[in-house]
Parts: structure tokens; sequence; C-alpha cells
């Protein structure tokens, strides 16, 4: 899985101060789309334990209530169970936090 950016702090993504994932990958199209840039699977950067790392750090922030999948489309066929065992990782790491 590939990704764009790990937005940190974000407050216009969900309830509260949240992190944001944007994957790569959708093959919806939507007409005006905000991310197109994001269409192609193989954009960004490889989704890599380095980036983990990164996502994972700023979950452990006090003030982080949760994360946010956006993109591209997180739950492409291509994403999907990457995304899947990512969820099932911070569920068992941040369980207070909502996704």
């Amino acid at each position: 899985m590939n990704y764009h950016k790990i937005e940190k702090n974000s407050i216009s993504n969900g309830p509260g101060v949240r992190i944001v994932l944007w994957v790569s990958g959708c093959e919806i199209h939507c007409y005006n789309c905000h991310n197109p840039q994001t269409w192609d699977f193989n954009s960004g950067k490889l989704f890599d334990e380095a980036a983990k790392q990164e996502l994972f750090d700023s979950l452990s922030k006090s003030w982080v209530q949760g994360i946010t999948f956006s993109g591209g489309h997180p739950l492409e066929s291509e994403n999907v169970e990457d995304i899947y065992l990512l969820i099932k990782e911070i569920k068992e790491k941040f369980p207070t936090k909502d996704i």
C-alpha cells in the first residue's frame, strides 16, 4: 500500500484532533474530486515500517482522539487487507482511540 501523507493534527477530518492517513489509489474518480493526485495506486510513498512508526508515534499523543483514513480510497480492493491489518494493530495498541 502507498500513501501520500500522514497528517498529524487535523481538526477537519472527524471529531476532535485526529491523525489522517492519506492512502493512494482510487478507481471511482469522482467528478470534482478534491484529491485526484491520490487516484494512482503507485503514487506517493510505500507505507513501510518507518511510516507505521510515524503514525503510531502521532497516535500516542494524549490529545489525539483517533485516526481517519482518507485518500484516494482506503477500502479499494488493493488496499483493504493492509488497512484491515493496520486497524487491527491500532486497536490493539491504542484501544481508546477511535477510527
